[in-house]
């Protein structure tokens, strides 16, 4: 076989693996229970942005569009250096502003919360719900935070800012 169809042919394969892969990933195929928590992490601290909602029972996860966020974005600060710890940002069309405590490990339950509710699309709902939920269990890592919300049923996935 001469050089020329030996890199024509190993052309061809590399396309075609870089095109099986991007068929073979949708967003319908994510395992949205999987996330990878670094325990060496042990603060919220820092500043947030959703990436989608979960529902493991319906298998669905959520990515902002048009229709449900209006294309704006959900941002939010939390701060353990106060006291008491703060968490504030904004959540659509609206600010929020409020209290968090750690109430054990991976765990916490946010205190005196605070928003309008002017014009905002349905994400912001689904982040006021996610949010003031009571006592959340959460995950995180270096690029990640994920927090547990209604028995553990749903999920917020947010990246860091």
């Amino acid at each position: 076989m001469s050089n020329d169809k030996k890199v024509m042919r190993t052309w061809t394969l590399i396309i075609a693996f870089a095109l099986f892969g991007q068929l073979s990933c949708s967003n319908e195929d994510l395992d949205i229970k999987s996330f990878n928590d670094d325990s060496s992490i042990t603060t919220l601290n820092g500043t947030w942005k959703v990436l989608s909602f979960e529902n493991y029972t319906d298998n669905i996860r959520e990515f902002k569009n048009k229709e449900n966020s209006r294309g704006l974005d959900i941002i939010i600060k939390f701060d353990d250096t106060k006291d008491p710890h703060e968490l504030s940002g904004t959540n659509t069309t609206n600010t929020v502003f409020g209290e968090f405590e750690y109430i054990g490990t991976r765990k916490f339950k946010v205190n005196n919360y605070g928003t309008t509710e002017v014009a905002q699309p349905i994400w912001a709902d689904k982040f006021n719900q996610a949010i003031i939920d009571g006592e959340v269990n959460f995950k995180i890592n270096v690029t990640g935070l994920r927090i547990y919300y209604d028995n553990e049923t749903k999920s917020v996935t947010l990246t860091r800012e």
